[in-house]
């Protein structure tokens, strides 16, 4: 008769030990597929992009939403550790570039610019912004650096945007 109980409290055991196993498998599958399914951003479709974030109708695609994507990374333009003071993650992105120079005293490589992110009533759209998506911008490297330059789906977005912004579309 002791045998029997033993065997009761042997497949209480297992049972539980099955049960945990499956949940630890469980997060391990879940876990490990969000590392295979993450991963750097990509060019964007600005057709998915309009209508939000302040873009100036459907017609204008989202820069905002594409800064966010290419240059608000960590280390980079992000809300907490901006390079050149320069934060591109944060709602109100519009209103820090528009007619607003650059931050020479933390970027001293273009410290001789004196052209704003954007300059008001430009259009289409320039700035020190634009200037620095170029290849061969007026000073320092060229933007984004990681993941690297845009292509040129991208560069009219962020032109069109830009000229929206500058021309009192997006506010």
């Amino acid at each position: 008769m002791s045998s029997l109980p033993r065997r009761s409290n042997d497949s209480f055991r297992l049972h539980w030990l099955g049960a945990i196993s499956f949940r630890v498998l469980a997060v391990l599958v879940v876990g490990g597929s969000s590392v295979f399914l993450s991963g750097c951003p990509g060019s964007l479709d600005p057709s998915l992009l309009t209508g939000t974030g302040g873009t100036g109708g459907p017609n204008v695609c989202d820069g905002a939403a594409l800064m966010v994507a290419k240059c608000a990374q960590a280390g980079c333009h992000s809300a907490s550790s901006p390079q050149a003071g320069l934060d591109l993650f944060s709602a109100g992105v519009a209103g820090r570039l528009l007619g607003k120079p650059s931050n020479t005293a933390a970027n001293p490589v273009c410290a001789s610019n004196t052209m704003p992110y954007l300059v008001a009533g430009s259009d289409p759209a320039t700035g020190f912004l634009l200037d620095k998506l170029t290849p061969a911008p007026s000073c320092g490297t060229p933007m984004p650096q990681i993941p690297g330059p845009l292509g040129q789906t991208d560069m009219n977005c962020m032109n069109e945007w830009a000229t929206a912004v500058t021309t009192g579309q997006i506010q």
